[in-house]
């Protein structure tokens, strides 16, 4: 075995590319990946016909391949949303993945390829141009028009009429021919699956609601998958970000022919438990059992049964939003208990691992549960932490980290300071820069001003003070925003003596 794997990301972003290397680590394999600079940037598409020799290339050096569809096809996540290309052109750059099945019909191949988002708000950074004027109007017109086909609400009809009426024809034409050519493509997948060509598949729900077209198409894909028989190796969950993480450590764990730990999850508050997720169309508790399902897992209902103890900080009524300031005022409530919960986990780290993830936002770590977590349990005793994005990216991170600890611990390794340094960068990004540092950013930057004369200074200072108290002997260097926008950050981590 070569433990090595063959990783073509959905974009060149640090939790997209560099967070699934680091984690592969743990367990002590190889993740080889383009360089970032070939993974195209937002908009800009990556040159899809460099990634395929880089693949052909790649496959015989490898024992499995975790692939993105949609840089594979359309070259990234977002140019899948607002490409030109058409049907023919990309099921030729499908049949390459027929060429490294016949060439190499030993490889492990499991892919991945979004549903379409539709994004509620007239703003077009990761959309077509038009969405700047239309994109409400066009989520409105898919919101109401399977609303009211599901539930047969009149007043939806009535809503459905009004936002088609305000979108151009052309405009709507457009954005409809686009969804259909990439749910056209997605049922190719399933029948590449079902031939063989690949051992598994996820359609992970970008950016998803209760109702839309997206939902729709959801629905008659896995109508797809229930009547070819395919439930095992094709799924669907919310999520995007995280999946090439789950999948790598899915893939790893079946290498080396290892059973996966099993998750106790302990929730800091069952009302919030039970409601959805913000961009998710599920309750949290639902999220986190998909996630660990995602890598190969289950949870377990009985505490000495289970491997890992999953600590699951909620909301008390609903998740907020820290980078759009949602819901903020349904977040810390009397509906949840942070102490108790974190005493809990105190108590359990003395008979099992522990990981932390924190749902209670969208975007970033909670400010009244992080500061109380450092002062109860040492960082340094987790064995996973995430609280970025969405529930399931957060999630998603967490038990892949959590399990291949596991693993390592289990073959005997040593990967402490690989675990440490993956959990610290995780609390200075999650915590430290999207829960404090973005909003206070964000204020003062003024017009035309750099984010590295604003924010690199704001973030440096505050890394410092925190590492001071809680990590000394780190270091962070090399600040930078990997989109050229204050949504995420990048940077580097070390202890001191690696600087020198």
């Amino acid at each position: 075995m070569k433990k090595k794997i063959a990783l073509l990301p959905v974009d060149a972003r640090p939790v997209t590319r560099q967070l699934p290397i680091e984690l592969a680590k743990l367990a002590d394999w190889e993740v080889l990946a383009p360089e970032q600079a070939d993974l195209g940037f937002l908009k800009q598409a990556a040159d899809v016909g460099h990634l395929q020799y880089w693949l052909k290339e790649t496959a015989p050096k490898v024992d499995g391949m975790v692939l993105s569809i949609d840089m594979l096809l359309y070259g990234g996540l977002v140019p899948s949303r607002i490409h030109e290309q058409e049907k023919e052109q990309l099921n030729r750059r499908l049949e390459l993945l027929k060429e490294i099945r016949e060439e190499h019909p030993d490889i492990q191949l499991m892919v991945f390829s979004s549903t379409m988002r539709i994004s509620n708000n007239n703003v077009n950074e990761e959309e077509k141009e038009y969405w700047q004027t239309y994109g409400t109007a066009i989520w409105g017109l898919s919101y109401h028009t399977h609303r009211f086909e599901t539930t047969g609400d009149e007043a939806d009809q009535r809503r459905a009429d009004e936002w088609r009426a305000s979108i151009p024809e052309d405009i709507l034409h457009d954005y409809q021919a686009t969804r259909q050519i990439n749910y056209s493509m997605n049922l190719e997948l399933l029948q590449l699956l079902e031939g063989g060509t690949i051992d598994r598949i996820v359609f992970p729900q970008d950016d998803t609601s209760e109702y839309g077209w997206n939902v729709q198409e959801q629905a008659q894909l896995s109508k797809v998958i229930r009547e070819q028989h395919l439930s095992k190796e094709a799924v669907l969950y919310p999520g995007a970000d995280e999946v090439a993480s789950t999948l790598l450590t899915r893939m790893i764990f079946q290498l080396e022919e290892q059973d996966l730990p099993c998750f106790y999850p302990v929730s800091s508050g069952m009302k919030g438990y039970l409601s959805s997720a913000m961009y998710e169309d599920r309750p949290l508790m639902e999220s986190v059992k998909g996630q660990i399902f995602a890598i190969g897992s289950r949870t377990e209902d009985d505490f000495a049964q289970a491997d890992i103890v999953l600590g699951v900080n909620v909301p008390g009524i609903k998740q907020g939003d820290l980078a759009l300031e949602l819901n903020m005022n349904l977040v810390d409530t009397n509906d949840r208990n942070i102490s108790e919960w974190l005493r809990r986990l105190e108590t359990y780290l003395g008979r099992k691992p522990v990981a932390l993830v924190d749902l209670a936002y969208a975007n970033g770590a909670d400010p009244r549960m992080i500061p109380e977590l450092l002062e109860t349990i040492s960082w340094q005793d987790l064995i996973g932490f995430a609280a970025w994005n969405t529930a399931g990216n957060s999630i998603g991170t967490v038990v892949s980290q959590a399990a291949l600890q596991w693993l390592a611990d289990r073959k005997g390794m040593d990967v402490k300071e690989q675990k440490d340094h993956q959990i610290l960068h995780r609390i200075l990004e999650d915590y430290l820069y999207q829960s404090i540092v973005r909003k206070e950013g964000r204020a003062l930057l003024g017009k035309g001003e750099k984010l590295h004369d604003v924010i690199t200074p704001l973030f440096d200072k505050k890394a410092s003070d925190f590492l001071s108290h809680y990590a000394d002997g780190w270091e962070v260097s090399g600040i930078q925003y990997p989109w050229n926008r204050t949504f995420e950050i990048d940077f580097i981590l070390n202890k001191k003596e690696e600087m020198s």
